[in-house]
Formats: structure tokens, sequence, C-alpha cells
């Protein structure tokens, strides 16, 4: 039987561009403003390093306790509608930041941007995989999460000179416009299934289609629960996530108050960071396609353990730590899908919003941990080595636990298995 020409454009690839400019002013907010502006409030405000901290960690709090609901809400009601409301809790809690007059305040604001966030990650990374056929949705989520870098990255370059020329309030204030304009730009171009477009995922045929329909399964909290696999990866999620944090929420104050380097110069070792994470995200996940999600994690987690330990022997030396930041980067842009991509491995796409969702508890607990007990080390102990060092062990107890995964094929036989009883 003859079949249709496809679109030349396949919607997926729509998808996925919302996707990239969804986490782009995501990551720019939570990662890029925060890192970069942080050491301007903390000189307005008057706080310590572990009070800092306290406002990421409100902003992880909030996060942990509303990414399982937007995972959930995803399986329940489609991405598209979750991301597109959502964006305004993003934008409009942006928009406060740029208005905070003291830590309380500053708090509650970014405690509001946390529900924003929660609703960018889990659901887009579920969509991004409901897209893409199983050979492709590595590469797939390489790219989109590379968003995060570039995000970070042009925001270590822009947001200097915004608070040097004007304040740094005006450098929430660009981002909160931007995270509200998302609202339209998702609710315009995301779509939830390639199914009702009367498509296959890219890179997979309707046939591919056809034999997952069909064994299609509802499958209950309790039984998630109950796979060990999902443990394993979620402490796992979660230590890699506190050894990471540790140098990417600081790093810029690091380089400034304790290294004692230009703010500029300083700022641009996050930039470094992020566009060496564009690199690495696409790369090493398209090599995680061909040699396994397993082996790439353990590599991965193991060399960020080195490349931490390189950047505090670094020290001052600005063209070495230039060269660690690079490092770290290159490894960091691909953490995080290639979680997202493994766990697709072990579950089926009908629960993938659910998993994910669960899966962001572990990344939220550490989230939340890491800059208030990173910045009390820092403030107990006069330096930021300490809480570094402590970072990469913690990301190498992450390749540990990764090795105790079994293999894809057994555990999607057992998931499958539960849920058809």
């Amino acid at each position: 039987m003859e079949q249709k020409k496809g679109p030349i454009l396949h919607w997926g690839w729509i998808v996925l561009a919302s996707g990239f400019t969804t986490l782009f002013v995501t990551f720019s907010i939570r990662i890029g403003a925060y890192s970069v502006l942080l050491p301007e409030m903390i000189r307005d405000f008057q706080m310590t390093k572990a009070q800092a901290g306290l406002i990421k960690s409100a902003f992880s709090l909030v996060y942990l306790v509303f990414a399982p609901l937007m995972g959930w809400l995803t399986d329940r009601v489609g991405g598209r509608k979750v991301i597109s409301f959502f964006c305004l809790f993003l934008g409009g809690g942006t928009l406060l930041m740029g208005r905070a007059d003291n830590l309380s305040s500053a708090i509650l604001f970014y405690s509001i941007v946390g529900i924003g966030a929660a609703a960018s990650w889990v659901p887009i990374a579920t969509l991004t995989q409901i897209w893409f056929g199983e050979k492709k949705r590595g590469l797939a989520l390489g790219i989109v999460s590379s968003s995060y870098a570039v995000g970070a990255g042009i925001m270590g370059l822009i947001l200097p000179v915004i608070a040097t020329h004007y304040h740094w309030r005006m450098g929430w204030t660009v981002l909160g416009v931007a995270g509200l304009l998302l609202v339209v730009l998702n609710g315009f171009l995301l779509r939830d299934r390639p199914e009702e477009m009367k498509l296959a995922p890219w890179g997979e045929d309707a046939s591919g289609v056809e034999k997952r329909s069909s064994s299609h399964r509802r499958v209950s909290y309790l039984e998630i629960l109950k796979e060990r696999r999902l443990w394993i990866i979620g402490v796992a999620y979660g230590a890699i996530a506190y050894g990471t944090y540790t140098l990417v929420d600081f790093v810029v104050t690091y380089g400034t108050l304790e290294l004692r380097i230009p703010y500029g110069v300083a700022s641009l070792s996050l930039t470094v960071i992020s566009f060496s994470g564009v690199v690495g995200g696409i790369v090493l996940m398209a090599l995680s396609d061909r040699i396994g999600r397993r082996r790439s994690l353990i590599i991965t987690q193991v060399l960020t353990c080195f490349s931490l330990f390189f950047i505090l022997w670094a020290g001052d030396r600005v063209v070495w730590l230039m060269v660690g930041a690079g490092w770290f980067g290159f490894l960091y842009g691909a953490i995080y899908p290639m979680y997202a991509a493994c766990t697709r491995d072990y579950f089926p796409r009908e629960i993938m919003g659910t998993v994910f969702g669960l899966l962001a508890i572990f990344y939220g607990v550490s989230a939340m941990v890491s800059p208030v007990l990173t910045g009390y080390l820092a403030d107990v102990t006069g330096t930021f080595r300490w809480p570094f060092a402590l970072g990469a062990v913690v990301s190498l107890g992450a390749a540990l636990l990764t090795g105790y995964l079994g293999e894809t094929s057994e555990a999607e036989l057992l998931t499958h298995s539960r849920a058809s009883r």
C-alpha cells in the first residue's frame, strides 16, 4: 500500500524548537541569573553565603513539591497545557525578583519562579521523547537540553553588562518579560502526541506506532514505586545534582569573592561551562545512543568528579580555571538529558511524565540542600574548596550507583509484566 508523503518539516522539530526556547529562558533564569546576579545581591542585601543559598533552596523546595504534579498532569492533560499555563508563574515570579528589597522577598519571589520551572524540564523532556523515535531520542534530548547551556552562557556575557550599566534588577526584569512571552509561544506550537497529527515519531515508522499503541497499559504510582531501578536512578540522579550544583551555583561567587578575579572574568567561567555544555550535550548524547546510556552515565560522572578536582587545583590561574570549566561543562551538558533518556530505556512512554516527576523529587532534595550546605561550609571554613571537593566525591558516588542498573531489556519486561496484571 502506498504511503502518504509526510510534511517537509516533521512537527517533532517544531516541538523541539519550542521546548528549546522555553528551556533557554528557564535556565537563563534559574542558573544564569541566579549565579551571575547573586554577588551583586549579596552586597546590596548584606547577606551571608548561606543566606544567599536559601534563595535557591526555596526555589528547589517548591520545584520538589510541584514537579511530581507536573509529571502527572503531563500524562493526564498533556504537556502543551501544562507548560503554557505555568509559564505565567515563571515569568511573573522573575519580574517580581527585580522588585525584591530583602532576603525574605527574594525567597518568596524565587519560590514562585520554582513553580513555573517545575513545569519546564519534566514536561518538555517527556514531549521530546514522545515525538522522537527510540534511536533518535538521545540526540533530540541532547539538542533540547543544550538550551540550558546556551541560556546560561549568554547570561554570563550579558547580565554583567546590564548589572554594571543599569542594575541587577534590570536583569531579572528582562528575563521576566521573556518568561511571559513563552505562554503564547507554547500555546501555538506545542502538540502532545504525533498521532494527533497522523504522524509517527521522527525516526520511527507507522508500524512502530501501532505496536506501541496496542501495548498501552495504565500503571499506578504504587507499581512504579516498587520498581527497584526507579530508586537506583533516583538516588544517583540526586547525587549528581548535588555534586554539580555545588559548582554551578557558586562558581561566579567563588571567582569574585574568594579568588579575587574581576567580576566580568569570573562570570566568563559560567559562560565557558555553558557553551562547552552545548557541544558536550549533543556529542555525548549521540554517543549514548550507540554505546548505551548506563555506560555513558558512568563514564560521564566519573570524569565530572575529576573535573571538579581539576578546578580546585587551578585556583586563581585563570587560563587553567577556564580549561577546568570547559571540561566540567562538556560533561555537565549531557548529564541531565542522559538521565532522561536512561529512564525512558526502563519505563514505557505512557508513564514517562509521572516517572520524571517522581525522579524530580530526588533532584529537588539535592538542589535544595546543595546551595545551603555549600554556602554554610564556605562560611565556616572560609573557602569553597571543601564544599567543591565534597561535590566531587558525591559525583563519584553517583557513578557507582549507576553501575547497579540492570540490562534495559530486562527492566522493560518487568515493567510491562507488572502493568498487565
